[in-house]
């Protein structure tokens, strides 16, 4: 199996722009994808440490794929002198490529946060901090005789393909002729054509200024409208709703059998004989978003990280913030990976690392 199509299957349901701004998701240690190099097996873990490297290489695997990057604040030198490059000096060594997807995965449709959701016996509703479009659909309409201009522009200006749509030739009373008046055409029976294409949201200014510098350009009407992961929201955390109210002592409880939590750090207003119906998850640090959480009018916010100012703040409100651990929250990234590629690659050989253990200790 080709490391290109292992990377290509988990992109498709993590691609790699809907990670944050400051995350480092895609290829850490290895040939990039182009050199298809042949993958004998892949290691998930949620870190990358020298052990887990040592147990690629044990089980037969060349590549590992991790939630947290292997390569995060920048390594500057590879000399050995702390955990990261030791690491990553081990994955060169040993020939293991590295492949770690992040915020990606938590923002994905079905990622991180859904898998929460599900792990629950709750039913997914929407994201809880909806992303910002990243890719757009940029739409030109002009007159048809400049469509072919157009297109040729926008696809020397990065676009990979366009889409032309004609409309007959119009009469003042039909609707796209208004539109030609408002786009200053003074032909009765000017024929338009929209030419449509996906762009990153990064390039609109580009884009437009670009058809601007047309002659005329200044006069065609320019549309930008998002396209989010295949028409669906995305974004980190998850609004979600049990269809039979359970309480908040049976909550724990799931918490606990379900994520292997021992202990959970829990704000005042938790009450073991509470009601709670509607909920909202974040896997990971999710602090950032209690008070959306709030506004939002969930009975229980579920995340890890919590700061004591955090609950703290909380103090004679009615939210139940539960802190149930980094590592516990996101641990169900595994699972996600695991069975894309064992149902798109049958016969490829992936495995749950052995060797991983949580960093905190519960005393």
């Amino acid at each position: 199996m080709k490391l290109s199509a292992i990377i290509a299957a988990l992109e498709e349901i993590a691609p790699l722009r809907l990670q944050e701004k400051w995350d480092n998701s895609g290829l850490q240690v290895g040939l990039p994808p182009e050199a298809d190099g042949e993958c004998t097996g892949a290691l998930l873990c949620l870190d990358v440490t020298e052990g887990i490297i040592g147990e690629a290489v044990a089980r037969g695997c060349n590549l590992v794929i991790s939630h947290h990057p292997l390569i995060f604040k920048g390594v500057k030198s590879l000399t050995g002198r702390d955990a990261t490059q030791r690491t990553v000096a081990a994955a060169v060594r040993a020939g293991v490529a590295v492949y770690s997807s992040h915020t990606a995965l938590d923002s994905a449709r079905g990622g991180v946060s859904h898998r929460i959701v599900e792990l629950l016996g709750a039913r997914a509703l929407a994201p809880l901090a909806a992303a910002e479009p990243s890719l757009v659909v940029f739409s030109v309409i002009c007159p048809r005789g400049e469509s072919d201009l157009v297109t040729q522009v926008l696809l020397e200006n990065g676009v990979e393909e366009c889409d032309q749509a004609y409309t007959q030739a119009a009469s003042l009373e039909t609707e796209d002729a208004r539109k030609a008046e408002d786009f200053g055409f003074t032909l009765h029976h000017t024929p338009l054509c929209r030419i449509s294409a996906s762009a990153e949201a990064g390039r609109v200014g580009a884009l437009s200024a670009a058809v601007a510098s047309i002659p005329g350009g200044d006069k065609f009407r320019i549309e930008v409208t998002p396209r989010l992961n295949g028409g669906e929201p995305v974004g980190l955390g998850m609004v979600a709703v049990f269809d039979e109210p359970i309480s908040g002592a049976e909550l724990v409880a799931r918490i606990k059998e379900r994520f292997g939590t021992p202990a959970i750090k829990a704000s005042l207003a938790f009450d073991p004989a509470a009601t709670v119906r509607r909920i909202a998850v974040c896997g990971g640090a999710g602090g950032e978003f209690i008070g959306r959480a709030q506004a939002l009018g969930v009975q229980a916010y579920i995340t890890a990280d919590v700061r004591y100012h955090d609950f703290a703040d909380l103090a004679g409100e009615p939210l139940m913030l539960l802190d149930i651990g980094h590592f516990e929250s996101e641990n169900c990234f595994k699972s996600i990976f695991y069975h894309v590629i064992r149902n798109k690659f049958p016969n490829f050989a992936v495995h749950y690392a052995d060797l991983e253990t949580n960093p905190v200790k519960y005393l």
